[in-house]
């Protein structure tokens, strides 16, 4: 790689990089000035692009810059690609970790897709990379038709608003960053050529299977062809989720100070429930089954338990992924987890 520094990149691409810095700086509230950062990497054009961005502005902010690759032991040609970024980042100066697993014997044993399982044994080894690395932020490459992907699917799921949005761009209990989310695809891949680098393509990636790989080559181009500017309508629907996740953040905190542990679970009081608009019942309710693990909420269940709540349907009993489930009584509704269960 010729550019070792911002300056030796043509301007337009230096100022590229400067805005994804801006993003996290100034949206997200990080300074990445001196932090240790993990580089989630694979060798398609996404990594690709964070392994060059890491790199630039790595040397610009001070930062340590390492990456960590997980091999998920399905396809042939995943050995050839992991040695392709070994190269890449020995060029960069950019010391990589590699792991291996096997996705899909994990995925039968527990019962999940292989999207899922795999997704679940990634974030585990980079978890546990970054915790014997110290690492500050572990960074990812997901981008803005990413973003598009999630939130299409989200909505073939059920889920409901702000959840509806898509993935967050900073999770602090996990550190994991995404400083692409609002950045389209297609900006990386020019961003890659223009440092003189190309990429590999994941086979998978076309696998008709996955619905993901649905939502990517047939519903996401048909609604950027009927609106060419959909992807940007994307990010402004992820911004004014965080808006209203910021405000009603401020309004449930008020609402969490009533909640009573018991050994069973968490209760929240039939007097308090009673007060509230039927839009903070609901944040509530997300919020307590979120805070007791994994497991993503559907907005219909939730408006089920609402409606039972209201017209004081008691005892009822409404189960939600993740082994939660609520009981309504008259004292309130219990929320409880089966961590037995949860754990499989």
């Amino acid at each position: 790689m010729s550019q070792q520094s911002l300056q030796d990149l043509p301007p337009k691409w230096a100022h590229f990089c400067l805005d994804i810095n801006s993003f996290v700086h100034k949206e997200l509230g990080l300074d990445l000035v001196g932090k240790n950062l993990l580089l989630a990497a694979s060798r398609g054009v996404d990594s690709t692009a964070l392994i060059l961005w890491g790199h630039l502005l790595g040397h610009r902010l001070e930062a340590t810059v390492k990456a960590a690759h997980l091999n998920h032991g399905l396809r042939q040609e995943a050995h050839t690609e992991a040695a392709s970024l070994q190269e890449l980042c020995h060029n960069l100066g950019i010391p990589l970790g590699l792991g291996r697993t096997d996705s899909a014997t994990y995925a039968r044993r527990r019962d999940l897709g292989l999207e899922e399982a795999g997704r679940i044994l990634r974030y585990r080894f980079v978890t546990r990379t970054a915790h014997k690395l110290g690492a500050d932020y572990v960074l990812t490459a997901h981008h803005l038709n990413d973003l598009a992907e999630d939130i299409l699917m989200r909505q073939i799921r059920g889920t409901g608003w702000p959840a509806l949005a898509g993935m967050p761009a900073w999770t602090p209990s996990t550190r994991l960053l995404r400083p692409f989310l609002l950045t389209p695809k297609d900006d990386l891949r020019r961003f890659v050529q223009a440092c003189g680098h190309t990429w590999m393509e994941d086979a998978s990636n076309q696998d008709l299977q996955f619905t993901r790989n649905r939502v990517r080559q047939h519903l996401l181009p048909v609604l950027v062809q009927e609106n060419p500017k959909f992807l940007h309508q994307t990010a402004d629907l992820w911004r004014q989720a965080r808006i209203d996740h910021s405000f009603w953040d401020q309004d449930l905190a008020i609402h969490i100070q009533s909640e009573r542990p018991l050994d069973q679970g968490i209760l929240l009081p039939a007097q308090h429930l009673d007060r509230l608009h039927a839009a903070q019942r609901l944040r509530w309710y997300r919020s307590v089954l979120d805070r007791l693990g994994p497991g993503q909420v559907l907005a219909g269940t939730l408006f089920q338990l609402d409606r039972a709540w209201r017209m004081k349907s008691r005892p009822k009993r409404f189960q939600f992924p993740g082994a939660k489930e609520v009981r309504v009584s008259a004292q309130g509704l219990l929320c409880t987890v089966d961590h037995c269960s949860s754990l499989g």
